[in-house]
Order: structure tokens, then sequence, then C-alpha cells
């Protein structure tokens, strides 16, 4: 059945695509959403560029001008313009805008009472306001993966096998992923960890290229560091191998997340003579700072550092009573604030992404779009 939808200002700086979202329905916007949309399209800040983004398709799709029928949209839903009458445009041009945009959806809705009709809006408040007075209000959610992180944490990548395949693990170090019972084939997906059990046995594999591959354990751990767990044994291994150039690590604070992605970092640019990467470039958002380093005297260097502060505790870490071998290693640690990266390409270098949470959706798209030839992201 189809349904209408009313579209508030925040859906469309929040996803400027979003008018393409709504499958085969009709997506109404209020004039209003236009006015508050030129607001907004100064600025570098990503709701600034998601404004003009969203002016630029509105100005594309109304070019042949506004049909009272509305646009056909690429997904097959329709788009129409919420106009006011002659004798209201300048009120709807002044004045708060919620107020009116919760209006025109509720005469919207008395209009056509069998149409369902829904306003979308990121404003939690406004959809409060918006069902006080009967009407249907939703949140924008078509980027949030439906994931519950705490059904997340609960997971247990246990899986119970045959002996056989135990002992062909130990034995092989690998095994076919058609050795697991039916019931779990199906659930596998590429590099996934698991932990395999036969009553007291255990093996960690890693499902890759249709096999399952054991996990040893490194005798000297990683840059002295030992996993505890099988998650960060897990986590180590996606961290020390090559084909694996973008991890994403998500886990409860103290896990050890940022302590051991700089251990195999640093690792991984003093083995040998020929390291696999040059450097270590750690990214970290100054949030405290409002993302600004300010204009004061001094060096890019000392005014960043205390936001770093997590790394180096790492480092000592690490280091500990031999933190004197570790001192040369620390001058391949780059701390790089976001503010510097547009333009730059990294090669050969083990990025880190720390506290990503803190990170806008297109800042991190930035910083993965520097990543150059022979470089891995965490």
């Amino acid at each position: 059945m189809m349904k209408r939808y009313v579209l508030d200002t925040n859906v469309l700086m929040h996803d400027p695509n979003a008018l393409h979202n709504f499958e085969d329905n009709e997506i109404f916007l209020p004039l209003e959403v236009i006015v508050e949309l030129d607001k907004f399209k100064r600025g570098t800040d990503e709701r600034n560029v998601n404004a003009r983004r969203a002016i630029r398709q509105i100005e594309e799709l109304t070019q042949k001008g506004i049909p009272k029928e509305g646009i056909k949209l690429e997904n097959a839903g329709t788009l129409f313009f919420m106009l006011p009458k002659q004798d209201e445009l300048f009120e709807s041009l002044s004045g708060y805008a919620d107020d009116r945009i919760l209006k025109k959806t509720s005469e919207l809705s008395l209009k056509e009472p069998d149409i369902s009709t829904c306003l979308v809006t990121k404003d939690i408040n406004l959809r409060i306001r918006a069902r006080a007075i009967g009407l249907d209000a939703a949140d924008y959610l078509h980027d949030k993966a439906a994931i519950d992180l705490h059904a997340f944490f609960k997971q247990n990548p246990e899986f119970m096998v045959p002996k056989k395949l135990i002992d062909e693990l130990f034995q092989e170090g690998k095994s076919d992923a058609t050795n697991l019972p039916e019931e779990y084939q199906a659930l596998l997906q590429p590099n996934q960890y698991l932990v395999l059990k036969y009553n007291s046995s255990s093996a960690l594999v890693r499902h890759m290229h249709g096999e399952l591959v054991r996990l040893t354990a490194r005798p000297r751990g990683v840059a002295r560091i030992r996993p505890r767990n099988h998650s960060q044994h897990f986590l180590l291994d996606a961290c020390m191998d090559p084909e694996i150039t973008i991890v994403s690590a998500l886990g409860k604070a103290g896990t050890g997340k940022t302590l051991l992605a700089i251990a195999a970092g640093l690792e991984q640019i003093r083995t040998g003579d020929r390291p696999l990467y040059h450097k270590i470039i750690v990214f970290r958002s100054l949030l405290e700072a409002g993302k600004e380093i300010g204009f004061l005297p001094g060096e890019v260097k000392d005014k960043i550092e205390p936001f770093f502060k997590p790394v180096e505790t790492a480092l000592e870490f690490i280091g500990g009573e031999a933190m004197a071998q570790y001192e040369e290693k620390k001058n391949y640690i780059n701390y790089c604030p976001i503010n510097f990266v547009r333009g730059d390409t990294f090669h050969n270098s083990y990025i880190i992404v720390d506290d990503a949470q803190n990170f806008t959706r297109q800042e991190i798209k930035t910083i993965g779009s520097r990543m150059g030839s022979n470089s891995k992201m965490l």
C-alpha cells in the first residue's frame, strides 16, 4: 500500500540522497525545508556539505518545473512540493518552521485519511509534538545498521564439531569448510573467526577461501604483548595479516583494541631488513578542542600531543623496562589530526583510527580515501 512521507530539513542534511530511499511512495517536501537548507549551505562541516548537495539535487529535479502531478524519481517514487497559497507565501518564509511543517503534515493527513501519512525527522522533540497531535512520526533510519550491541557482545563464536575435525586442524593446520556440520556452514562469512570445540579440546580458526585455517600462538607474542582471550587473538591475527587491508574492531572500553593495534604495527615496521610498513599513522578526534587546534603560538605536534596520550600510554606498556629500544621506533609513529589529511596520500603505512566513533561518517570516508599502495587501516 502506498504511503506518504513528509521530510524535515534535518533528514536531507543527514543524507542528501534521502529523496531516493522511500521506494515507490510519495515524498512531500515543504517549502520551509528549501528555506532552511539555504541557511546551512555555507560552511565546511558535514551538514553544510550535505545541505549544498541536497540543494543541487533538488535544483536538478526541478529544472523542467514543478508539475502538480509531482516529479517522478528513479526509484519509482514521486516527489511533491508543499507550496503555500498565495496569501500565505510570506508567512511561510518567516516564523517557526517546525510549526508550519506540522500544520502542513496535519492538513495533508486530514485531506486523505485513508492514505498513511508520516512525518520523517531527526528531531526527537518534533516527533513527540507530531504524535501529541495525532500524527504519525518516525526517525530516518535508512543508513543505520540494524544491530543490537548488547546482543552483539553476547554472541558466542563457539561451534561444537566432531573430534576428527579438531585432529585434522592440529595435524594439517587447516581443513575444508565443508567438514563443518551443515547447520554451521550456512553461517560462515569470509574472514570469520571461530572457536571449534570437542569436549575439552578446542581450536581457534579463521574461515578463508573455503578453508578453516588454524591460528597458531606466537611464542614471544607481538611486540611483547600476548593475547589473553580468543577475541584478542582474533584481532591480532587480523592486524598481522597483510592480505586484510581494512580491519574494524568493535569492543567495550578497556578490552585492548588500541594496545593490540599498536603492538601489531610496531612488530611489522621492525621485522627483518624489509619491514611490511614504513610508518604508523594514528588518527584521534580532537573532540574536546572542537576539532580545531587553535592559532596560538606553538608547533602542531605540541598542541595535539595531549589528545594522543592513550597512544603514549600503550607504547610505555609495550616497552616496559626495555622502553629504550622502543624510543627509536616511536619516530616511526605519526600523530595526525583530521584537519590536515585532505590532499595527502599515505603509502606503505599502517593507519590506526582510534576511537573511530568520535569521527563523522564524512571524516572516516576522508581518511579511508587517503590510503595509498601497500597500506592497511584499522
